[in-house]
């Protein structure tokens, strides 16, 4: 000890050096954690320490490891990466000397079966990761700790009852998908639209139109034709599957009226359709009697390239419907198109007191498919009308 000019003794202190960085403590005996932690090193289980000689020789220093500064030649130390990783597996400590390891690995040192298991990783709050199906995809291990847990593989999972309530959709061995008014089981979490179409119409070489239902969009989203489903996708519920090409048609009809604005229910339809057109966030309207029924679609939006941006829409229900098609679309105020190329097959209706204009838009004979086609479908069809008229 050295003595201050008031006669008190100064308290001794000891110097090392960790790597680059110098640091002082006034008790010789510190651990190896200590010391790392003195040198302003976070996260000491991510440095194996080392005790650095004369000569270059090194010699392991555990964390717990008590060091004595005041002996001689104890002073330098350098750290490493570090030796070993812990990480838990359904709460069970676990510990490894590899910088990565497998799902499938962690599992089977676990003694999950893979065949019946799969792993998922607990992140920070409620977050996960599955690896149901990347099971050898390699996991760079963090020297921090890592928590795992394994789930069991369901049997099916009926995706339109996840999809309603959009519900993350758990990995299965099987998803069971609604096409059309059919339910299919698929061994897989991806299917295409090739594959799709091959569910309803597997010896059939007609082109169609495929389209998907997410509880968060108000109409159905039409897919790509080389486009690959994630049957896993928050809020999926079901496909529906349409021709792609249809006739046009020609008929006359005219005149001109006042419009009504208030909802009006004149006729019920099946709840499906209630319910879809309830989805799409448009006021909606069922007016008329027997042969003159008529479905109001208010402000239905439409792709750029119209005189307009928004259009009612007209349906034309026939009493006996959905066992009867519905043909063709009636479009108020008339469509036509910005670049000035005509519309085909054109004319005037009269509907609730005003001259909506009719697209003569037919399915081919036979294609309206009873207890599978309605509204929704059917506007399926008007969407892709006026998306393929602007390339005419």
């Amino acid at each position: 000890m050295e003595l201050k000019k008031d006669g008190h003794e100064k308290p001794k202190v000891y110097i090392a050096t960790v790597n680059a960085t110098e640091i002082a403590v006034y008790d010789p005996k510190i651990t190896g954690a200590q010391l790392l932690k003195e040198a302003g090193i976070k996260h000491v289980q991510c440095h194996t320490l080392y005790q650095k000689f004369k000569g270059c020789d090194f010699e392991k220093v555990a964390m717990g490891e008590v060091i004595d500064l005041s002996k001689e030649d104890i002073e330098h130390f350098v750290t490493k990466g570090p030796d070993v990783f812990n990480y838990e597996v359904d709460g069970e400590p676990e510990t490894t000397d590899h910088k990565d390891l497998t799902p499938l690995r962690i599992m089977e040192l676990k003694g999950a079966d893979p065949a019946n298991h799969y792993l998922i990783q607990l992140l920070h709050g409620r977050e996960q990761v599955s690896y149901a199906y990347c099971p050898d995809e390699p996991i760079i291990m963090d020297c921090r700790g890592m928590k795992f847990i394994t789930a069991k593989w369901l049997d099916v999972v009926n995706i339109e009852e996840y999809g309603k309530q959009c519900k993350p959709v758990p990995p299965a061995r099987k998803y069971r998908i609604r096409v059309d008014k059919q339910y299919h089981d698929w061994a897989d979490r991806l299917i295409s639209v090739r594959e799709l179409i091959n569910l309803e119409y597997p010896h059939s070489s007609a082109p169609f139109e495929v389209y998907k239902f997410l509880n968060t969009s108000p109409k159905p989203v039409k897919l790509h034709h080389s486009e690959k489903v994630d049957l896993t996708e928050k809020c999926l519920v079901r496909f529906t599957i349409q021709p792609k090409e249809q006739k046009d048609g020609l008929q006359t009809v005219a005149a001109e009226a006042a419009h009504k604005v208030q909802p009006r229910r004149e006729f019920y339809l099946p709840e499906d359709d209630t319910d879809f057109l309830d989805s799409l966030g448009l006021l909606w309207e069922a007016i008329g009697r027997q042969s003159a029924m008529w479905l109001l679609i208010h402000d239905y939006p439409l792709p750029d390239g119209y005189n307009v941006a928004k259009v009612d829409v007209a349906l034309l229900i026939a009493p006996s419907y959905p066992a009867t098609e519905i043909d063709m679309a009636y479009f108020y105020p008339a469509l036509s198109k910005r670049s000035g190329r005509p519309i085909n097959a054109l004319s005037s209706q009269i509907v609730d007191g005003r001259n909506f204009q009719r697209w003569s838009r037919h399915r081919q004979p036979g294609e309206w498919r009873p207890g599978v086609d309605s509204i929704s479908t059917h506007l399926c069809l008007v969407d892709n009308w006026l998306v393929t008229d602007l390339g005419r």
